[in-house]
């Protein structure tokens, strides 16, 4: 690994910059007691012990900041400096040498060939037209030296003005070959797509509603599990917006709960509420929670349980409201992952409505959360 103090590398390119690299290397206090205890053998103002001993110290932040650029892939570390401290306290004294520097990628720069004649050509043409801005020389004389110049390097410069075409046509042939290439590789995968389409076509017209949607998930299958990959990394920052996008959808009612008493419940009444028996309980529980009917939601829970107990009764609705709010991470990504697989099946629409039935939103806000993940 090549390893500098300045910020570049000669000879090298710097490809990609990997972040700061950084380590501390502390000895304890018997280090001062062991250095102190060897100067008996300085000799001429010079330690040898205190200066392997330094070395040492060096040697081992070096080695441990280019393990840090190693395991960030790096190829060099640039601009790498050294700071020595002393650590001291409560009759305790430490050494800390700190190493830091930038890993890097770099790559060795090809050697261009040199191009002297040229550049001297324009130095000397340069210096004519000065020379007759100037006045030192007069018109007649600038167009005679200007031609000697030309004439005296003529040969270098045909050759570069040679070469220049060759590259510019090699250039150019290379540019059409590629962009023949191309063409024929797209027309050829239009050709292979059109038939892919026209096969499943045919096969779809074979086969039942049901075969063709299975067929369909699975060759999306691949996309399929890439969003709901996508949907687990990003689940943190999607909830956070969800949680805002339904923050006045269904209030809190932990507060209203606790204030309920038997009576409340026993004087209840929820026959207005065109409850569906055969919906899921937690469903018909946030319709309650929806309209902002507490005593009614403990009411209906107390009659489906057949069970007198309000405390499970207010347990279960408060976890409903944990549902509906989606408190749980874990919850959130099970029940969003059939959304999930709605939308890249392109039934966004079916997707949204199971949303809003879920949690019991608007379609506006529920096209939001789909959006989303």
């Amino acid at each position: 690994m090549i390893i500098t103090s300045t910020n570049d590398i000669k000879g090298y390119k710097i490809t990609r910059y990997l972040g700061l690299v950084n380590v501390n290397v502390v000895l304890g206090a018997n280090f001062f007691s062991d250095i102190f205890a060897s100067f008996t053998d300085v000799f001429g103002g010079y330690s040898d012990t205190y200066q392997s001993k330094l070395d040492k110290i060096y040697g081992d932040a070096l080695l441990k900041l280019m393990e840090k650029a190693e395991n960030k892939r790096a190829d060099a570390l640039v601009g790498v400096s050294f700071d020595f401290d002393e650590i001291s306290g409560k009759g305790v004294s430490m050494f800390m040498v700190t190493a830091y520097g930038t890993a890097v990628k770099a790559k060795p720069i090809a050697k261009e060939i040199a191009k002297t004649e040229r550049y001297e050509v324009y130095q000397k043409l340069y210096n004519l037209t000065k020379f007759k801005e100037s006045g030192i020389i007069n018109e007649e004389q600038y167009e005679a030296e200007r031609k000697n110049l030309l004439l005296l390097f003529e040969d270098d410069i045909n050759k570069e003005i040679e070469n220049i075409k060759s590259e510019n046509a090699n250039r150019e042939v290379v540019k059409q070959a590629k962009l023949e290439y191309q063409q024929l590789k797209e027309k050829e995968r239009h050709e292979i797509e059109k038939a892919k389409e026209e096969r499943k076509k045919e096969e779809l017209a074979k086969i039942s509603e049901q075969e063709k949607q299975a067929l369909i998930r699975k060759e999306k299958e691949q996309d399929i599990n890439k969003a709901i990959d996508s949907l687990k990394t990003n689940a943190p920052i999607i909830l956070v917006k969800l949680r805002a996008l339904l923050e006045n959808n269904i209030k809190n009612p932990k507060e209203a709960l606790d204030k309920i008493t038997q009576a409340d419940i026993s004087s209840a009444n929820y026959n207005d509420m065109c409850i569906n028996p055969s919906d899921n309980t937690a469903h018909n529980i946030g319709l309650f929670l929806k309209k902002e009917r507490y005593a009614d939601a403990c009411k209906y829970y107390i009659d489906l349980v057949n069970d007198n107990d309000i405390t499970e009764a207010k347990n279960y609705i408060n976890s409903v409201y944990d549902i509906l709010s989606f408190k749980n991470q874990a919850a959130f990504v099970a029940m969003a992952k059939n959304l999930v697989e709605l939308k890249v099946l392109g039934k966004v629409e079916e997707a949204i409505d199971q949303f809003a039935s879920y949690a019991l939103c608007n379609r506006d806000i529920a096209k939001m959360v789909i959006d989303m993940i």
